[in-house]
């Protein structure tokens, strides 16, 4: 090999090896540790190897007099995500800034009569996953007559994170139990909601009657359909797939999903993607094809590990790591959210013993931390937030 193109072979590895960023090879430390999936850390290390040699090759190929400097491909990142997020807690409803967990406007939700509340104050929050259009459904029960009624609202905001829009009252309220899930498709014309069950009773009385109940709701048509379960438990973790007909959700420490077009009224005809294991939250992703699962692994003397896990809707391939974390005083926690952004590229997620943050491409922000609900409590549980975006 002449010494020329020994040069030109040593300057073309050289800039392809400058696409290595460190970021790629090492993510930031922080009170979560993030490890990212094997074949996914190879492929980020074999790109710019493959097109130092891809240079290399034009370059000894090229005439002489048509030679100029090796090109340097632009460095590919992830689209920034969804601007703002709604967050909900004891106090009422702000927007945040997604980026940096600041309150740049506060949500009036209509005031509701008077009766107590699931925390954090009876909201549950559900976002097209952009950044810009929200809906909020809040319970109250009634302290009577046990009978909760849950109203549903959309909020609007602008481009500066205002809100633009309150609409009260999309759909009819519902009464029954407290609502336990609430999810809306990526274009906004289903909503989907679960109850924990229902009260029923006669002369009068009122008892709760388990079995829980999953509805969906076309907005524009104002139609509904219904799906029950005789097991007692809640359906949390709604999830819609981009398709607007897979809906993906938690019971029975399962993550399952479910064909809202097939035929049915229960959800025996929901398939388990992960079973047999404490799932405590899962989102699925917007192709259908994955969802993120968060469970518990079993504790190592005082260790406990908790893990947030890219599953095959469909079966087969495998497991992905996404966020791992650790407790070495031996205390039991749960992740409480896992959300995926419109594009996929995105995911929000918090736990009881995390804080609020949000994964992008093996980084991890925090965006609002959740003090203990009292402060003069040592072991106070951390106060409850709901969020999305």
């Amino acid at each position: 090999m002449s010494p020329r193109i020994e040069d030109r072979l040593r300057d073309a590895f050289a800039a392809g090896a400058e696409l290595v960023r460190a970021e790629a090879l090492r993510p930031d430390e922080d009170a979560v540790r993030v490890e990212a999936a094997p074949r996914r850390r190879g492929l980020a290390l074999a790109v710019p190897l493959v097109a130092a040699l891809l240079v290399a090759a034009v370059s000894v190929a090229v005439p002489a007099g048509m030679r100029g400097p090796a090109p340097v491909e632009p460095e590919v990142k992830a689209p920034p995500g969804p601007r703002f997020l709604l967050v909900a807690d004891n106090d009422g409803v702000t927007v945040r800034d997604a980026r940096t967990g600041t309150v740049v406007d506060r949500v009036g939700v209509p005031r509701t009569p008077e009766g107590s509340f699931r925390e954090p104050g009876g909201y549950l929050l559900a976002g097209t996953g952009e950044g810009a259009a929200f809906y909020v459904a809040r319970s109250v029960t009634s302290r009577r007559t046990h009978v909760s009624t849950t109203r549903f609202h959309r909020v609007r905001v602008d481009k500066t994170g205002k809100v633009a829009d309150l609409t009260r009252d999309v759909i009819p309220p519902v009464t029954g139990t407290a609502a336990s899930s609430l999810a809306v498709t990526g274009d906004g014309t289903r909503l989907a909601y679960s109850l924990d069950g229902e009260v029923c009773g006669k002369d009068g009385t009122s008892r709760f009657c388990p079995g829980a109940r999953l509805t969906v709701v076309d907005l524009p048509a104002r139609t509904k359909r219904v799906w029950t379960t005789n097991a007692a438990g809640r359906i949390e973790h709604l999830s819609w797939a981009a398709d607007r007909r897979t809906l993906g959700f938690v019971a029975k420490s399962e993550a399952r999903v479910l064909d809202t077009a097939a035929t049915g009224t229960t959800l025996a005809a929901a398939r388990v993607v992960v079973g047999g294991q404490e799932v405590t939250a899962a989102t699925i992703s917007p192709d259908g094809r994955v969802m993120l699962v968060g469970r518990t692994e079993p504790p190592t003397g005082r260790t406990v590990h908790y893990r947030v896990d890219e599953y095959p809707v469909t079966g087969g391939g495998g497991i992905s790591g996404l966020i791992t974390a650790s407790r070495g005083d031996g205390k039991a926690a749960r992740w409480s959210l896992i959300r995926y952004d419109v594009t996929g590229r995105h995911v929000l997620f918090m736990g009881d013993v995390f804080p609020l943050s949000r994964w992008d491409d093996w980084k991890i922000t925090t965006l609002v931390h959740h003090g203990p609900a009292d402060p003069r409590l040592r072991d106070s549980p951390r106060q409850a937030l709901e969020a999305a975006w």
